[in-house]
């Protein structure tokens, strides 16, 4: 299983130093739905490093309950890679120009929820966001279909069955 759960994502990378992670939510607990996440829209940011690079992973918090999620069994891996000082980090014209895409992505696939971004990883000149799907060819048709810039995104798209 590829679900993205911080604690899972984080320290399966060799040598991941950090982040210091609070407990999820309990298991007593009602598991929120992907509607409620969705709806709430609760981020979090963990920090760390990876090969002597600062890495940073945003994720939706309430996934670490562990939600219902069979109905969107295709993780799509849309990678953008990007030039970089030292740190690994973007510029802030990088850091900009993805933010809008991002922006586009998520306004173009979740409101109907044909997608749903579950975390975004930034390390060493790349930003990865993971969303999952049921329909890879709708997600495909959504991603042309939204606003472009004259240059084609610099990204790259995988997907496999969760």
């Amino acid at each position: 299983m590829h679900r993205i759960w911080l604690h899972a994502l984080c320290f399966s990378l060799a040598g991941c130093n950090g982040p210091s992670l609070p407990a999820g939510p309990s298991m007593q607990q009602a598991r929120p739905s992907l509607e409620q996440i969705v709806a709430n829209d609760r981020w979090s940011l963990a920090e760390g490093t990876h090969d002597d690079k600062p890495l940073l992973i945003r994720f939706r918090e309430e996934l670490r309950a562990r939600p219902e999620v069979t109905t969107l069994p295709l993780l799509v891996r849309v990678v953008w890679n990007f030039d970089t000082d030292a740190t690994g980090m973007p510029d802030g014209e990088a850091g900009d120009a993805m933010e809008v895409f991002e922006n586009r992505l998520v306004h173009a696939v979740e409101p109907d929820r044909i997608a749903v971004l579950t975390a975004v990883v930034t390390h060493d000149g790349d930003r990865e966001w993971l969303f999952y799907t049921a329909d890879i060819a709708a997600f495909a048709r959504r991603l042309t279909d939204m606003p472009q810039e004259p240059e084609r995104y610099p990204i790259e798209i995988s997907v496999e069955r969760d």
